[in-house]
């Protein structure tokens, strides 16, 4: 099974699964900006993986599916759990964040299973909103945090928790991919990272 690390695609998404445990990590001990960004480098790491992946000529049918089983085990952890220990933790396990979390990693799973079975549109779209977008509003919520202090950030995380698991799982059109999105992604991750390592920091 090892070997198939050494296809490069599959390298990257390991890349990322490390990025997204060492994310739950640093929530774990309370370093939760410091955190998102790491959930936000396995971000890019997946769309890194997707586009070496494509471009990879001589690749196997065997280790392409064993890739794409791996790629969307590697989403569940930064995109669903990730989101779902953030909120638990920062809301100090409460039955609320509880609840939150919950949502957040069962319509996380449904959503990535639905998809590996039925795919986008064939125009490219697909159906509700991405789970990659749950980070980027975490990462505005905690920015916004140094700069005009939110006296409940911890009750906005749990409300946006259970309004993002809605939107995951609704119909709506969305892009699915492209390099427009790739570039969307690329550009909030740096500028979130570099927000949020700032106010680390500072």
């Amino acid at each position: 099974m090892i070997r198939y690390l050494f296809d490069a695609a599959n390298a990257v998404t390991a890349i990322g699964l490390i990025f997204a445990t060492t994310a739950i990590y640093c929530v774990l001990v309370g370093r939760f900006e410091v955190g998102i960004c790491f959930a936000l480098w396995a971000l890019l790491a997946d769309d890194a993986d997707g586009m070496i992946a494509k471009n990879s000529s001589g690749r196997s049918t065997l280790t392409a599916q064993v890739g794409g089983a791996f790629d969307g085990l590697a989403d569940l952890v930064y995109a669903a759990v990730f989101p779902a220990i953030l909120v638990l933790s920062f809301n100090e396990f409460s039955i609320a964040a509880f609840l939150a979390a919950i949502c957040l990693v069962l319509s996380g799973a449904l959503r990535l299973s639905y998809f590996s079975t039925f795919g986008l549109d064939a125009d490219g779209f697909g159906r509700g909103l991405p789970l990659n977008n749950d980070l980027f509003v975490f990462a505005f919520l905690f920015a916004a945090n140094h700069y005009w202090p939110l006296p409940s950030l911890g009750t906005l995380l749990v409300a946006a928790a259970f309004l993002l698991s809605i939107l995951h799982l609704s119909g709506f059109r969305f892009p699915g991919t492209g390099n427009a999105l790739r570039l969307t992604n690329l550009t909030l991750a740096l500028v979130g990272s570099i927000a949020l390592l700032t106010n680390a920091l500072a």
